[in-house]
């Protein structure tokens, strides 16, 4: 053995060091703790799915959750009941179709028998169904409904465009006029239009119309 290893070990007896740290049980303490963390998230996740799923598949909780739809344009909310409603009122002043500020699009493309502006749009009046159209896509809101919380309410699709179809009487807020009473109504998107058919007609046959406009 050399002077220079004679001297280190010689030095080493009489150095204070202290004794090392428990690396170890520290470890395991922080794993044990992340892994309680992370059942703990798991439970709470796993618990809220349970309770959104129970809450949708009672209708009583389902009705409370899904309380307003809305498509661009145009707002349904669902309350306990109805206010006091207007009768019919004139749709507006009468105009030819091809006065209108933009393409009215036509079920079938059938032309209306008559055509009204009024309310922020145009009305298309058929036998046996009524059609408003207005422009949308500046995000302005026209059309407000109020419905039953028990009223058939729900979103459909339009060929890829969203809509709400409302299958019962309900209430229909026009700008600057009081409610007045609606039947079954389909209302969707249709590029920058939002649309709005009213007639005793089925959900079905209201999509078709609804499919078929251009």
């Amino acid at each position: 053995m050399t002077d220079l290893e004679l001297e280190l070990r010689d030095l080493g007896t009489h150095l204070d060091v202290p004794p090392p740290p428990a690396l170890v049980g520290a470890v395991r303490a922080r794993l044990a703790r992340r892994r309680q963390r992370r059942r703990l998230l798991a439970v709470a996740l796993a618990t809220g799915v349970v309770a959104l799923a129970v809450a949708f598949a009672v209708p009583e909780s389902r009705a409370s959750l899904l309380r307003f739809f809305h498509v661009r344009g145009a707002t349904v909310t669902l309350v306990d009941s109805l206010p006091p409603l207007t009768p019919r009122r004139a749709l507006g002043e009468p105009i030819a179709l091809d006065r209108a500020s933009f393409r009215p699009l036509l079920p079938s493309g059938r032309r209306p028998e008559q055509v009204y502006i009024g309310d922020g749009g145009y009305w298309l009046r058929y036998r046996g169904l009524l059609l408003f159209e207005f422009q949308s896509g500046s995000g302005a809101e026209i059309l407000k409904k109020v419905a039953i919380g028990t009223t058939n309410v729900a979103y459909v699709d339009v060929d890829g465009e969203p809509g709400i179809w409302i299958g019962a009487r309900h209430a229909l807020y026009l700008p600057g006029g009081p409610p007045r009473a609606a039947g079954r109504t389909l209302i969707w998107q249709h590029g920058s239009l939002t649309l709005r058919l009213e007639a005793a007609v089925g959900r079905g046959r209201a999509l078709t119309i609804a499919r078929s406009v251009r």
